[in-house]
């Protein structure tokens, strides 16, 4: 695929959506989620204009989102409060990345790491934490440094399950749509107000990507 080239259409329909909700009747209406066309759209809006990166777009977007094909590892989405797991599995990544195997597309390790990054946003309440401020500020992955009181959704297939009793469901708690319960919310006050949680978690979401594109930069520059 051209570097320059649309990205192909991808479902609109949310994988955790049907299994959250079984007996929706199929009336037609798209369920966006982060996890899919979101993912997609983070990523590209996020890829610099370094032609190397470019011209690997395609695959970065198709690891990414095939991340989600996976709902049975915690790990890889930030779900049950698998904090200090998500970020080692970040940091395990780069190492590859950066090591320049031969046997390994670094480009698809970045397209899944983005994924993990991407979901931390969206699947904790990072955001609400920080709705006062502007930006909301990305978090440097570090596991000291997250504020008292962060938690992620329960997802019912996937493991570990890390979180303490009462921990919302990933139901209750995802940003992963503007018409999620939790995604639609309008903050009420301050330097956001009018803003839906939705649109701080896309915009948290997309700083974060940009600084690791600015990493891979680095790598493949």
């Amino acid at each position: 695929m051209p570097a320059h080239a649309p990205m192909p259409a991808v479902p609109k329909f949310g994988l955790r959506h049907s299994l959250e909700h079984p007996d929706r009747p199929a009336d037609g209406q798209p369920l966006p989620q982060f996890e899919i066309q979101y993912h997609a759209a983070l990523t590209e809006r996020a890829c610099p204009d370094d032609p190397t990166i470019r011209e690997n777009l395609s695959v970065i977007v198709a690891a990414n989102v095939a991340t989600d094909l996976d709902q049975f590892d915690s790990v890889l989405h930030f779900d049950n409060c698998t904090f200090a797991l998500g970020a080692q599995r970040i940091a395990d990544l780069w190492q590859l990345i950066e090591s320049g195997t031969v046997e390994l597309n670094p480009y698809v390790l970045f397209g899944t790491m983005t994924h993990t990054v991407q979901d931390f946003y969206a699947h904790s309440n990072w955001v609400e934490l920080h709705e006062a401020a502007s930006p909301v500020p990305v978090w440097d992955l570090v596991v000291a440094s997250l504020p008292a009181g962060i938690v992620s959704g329960t997802f019912f297939l996937d493991t570990p399950k890390l979180c303490g009793p009462n921990a919302p469901t990933h139901a209750e708690l995802n940003k992963d749509s503007p018409t999620s319960s939790e995604g639609a919310k309008l903050v009420q006050s301050g330097p956001n107000q009018g803003q839906t949680l939705f649109d701080l978690a896309f915009a948290a979401a997309l700083d974060a990507t940009k600084a690791q594109f600015e990493r891979l930069s680095q790598v493949v520059g």
